[in-house]
């Protein structure tokens, strides 16, 4: 459990596993650099049970913080919460349970995204159920790093997912630390890349997404949008050559995404109009995004990310200005 800056909401994220009903567990929380209260809140959780251990370092952010939780822990399976989030009382109980059942190598349930003022059920559109390494490639590399509709591939949300420790180490599968933003996004393709069995408990909500709409998260700035590049790059190193399946559209797809999410954030920054109309530009020139549109069939999607699409292809910056960040 990566912790930074969070005692307003840690006591309800480390309760929600202390009552589990599956009890044989251990808790690493990290406390990643906090300058609030959150590293005392952690001492004191220590020292009231033995099942939970402290590192207090400097801030490295949240990849670096689940790398030392994968290092560290010593059970069968790891499971990633972030600290402002909580879980129902049967998660680990059905999941552990489930993956005993079948050997899995991790299975993934369902969340729901909550804030002050309301709750929305998230499903993912693929069938729930066991899923063979045969499954795995006849359905889901299809959508291993995108769906065609632009939309992120079913593990993109890491926190929903129980792993094997010992496939996770097998395959080396750990976080890229110099990937501050979308983390998950890489993290959950290679995963399933490796897996030999899956499994997804559909409809079966055990995780709480707290969402907050004044987050950072949800405005633009540079090392965000060049983090994404950077996603994108590692996703044509690791998946551009495999013999497997031809990941080649969904990276750009993928690439697609990033570059109207980037644009999309900047509704909500605060620059002046120049300022702004100058990093469109900037991203719809970028020679990453140039190439990506060549011998590139947009996605069939509604008409009005159609129009965006086709306003970033050309490069008209002030059209999509005006028309889509209005």
């Amino acid at each position: 459990m990566p912790v930074y800056n969070v005692e307003k909401y840690l006591n309800r994220c480390v309760d929600s596993v202390l009552n589990q009903r599956f009890q044989d567990f251990e808790i690493i929380l990290i406390n990643d650099g906090s300058t609030d209260k959150s590293g005392i809140i952690c001492d004191e959780y220590a020292r009231q049970d033995h099942r939970i251990k402290v590192i207090h370092k400097k801030n490295a952010r949240v990849a670096a913080a689940r790398n030392d939780g994968i290092k560290m822990a010593r059970g069968t399976y790891v499971s990633f919460i972030d600290s402002d989030d909580w879980i129902e009382p049967e998660m680990f109980q059905v999941m552990v349970s489930k993956a005993e059942e079948f050997k899995l190598d991790f299975i993934m349930c369902d969340y729901k995204k909550k804030s002050d003022y309301f709750e929305d059920k998230r499903t993912q559109p693929i069938r729930g159920g066991y899923y063979s390494r045969e499954d795995i490639k006849n359905e889901l590399f299809q959508c291993l790093i995108m769906f065609e509709h632009i939309e992120f591939p079913p593990t993109i949300s890491n926190w929903v997912c129980l792993f094997n420790l010992h496939f996770l180490l097998e395959n080396n599968l750990l976080y890229d630390e110099d990937i501050h933003y979308c983390e998950d996004s890489l993290f959950g393709s290679k995963v399933m890349y490796h897996a030999k069995d899956f499994y997804y408990l559909k409809n079966q909500h055990y995780y709480n997404y707290f969402y907050n709409p004044n987050s950072t998260t949800n405005t633009y700035n540079e090392k965000k949008w060049n983090s994404y590049l950077k996603i994108n790059q590692r996703l044509t190193e690791y998946f551009g050559d495999a013999s497997e399946f031809d990941f080649s559209r969904q990276i750009k797809v993928n690439l697609l995404y990033f570059t109207l999410n980037a644009l999309g954030q900047l509704k909500y920054a605060k620059y002046n109009a120049e300022e702004r109309k100058d990093i469109i530009k900037e991203i719809m020139s970028h020679p990453k995004v140039k190439e990506m549109f060549k011998s590139f069939k947009t996605p069939s999607v509604p008409i009005g990310l159609n129009i965006a699409i086709l306003l970033i292809k050309y490069r008209r910056v002030k059209l999509y200005n005006t028309l889509i960040l209005r």
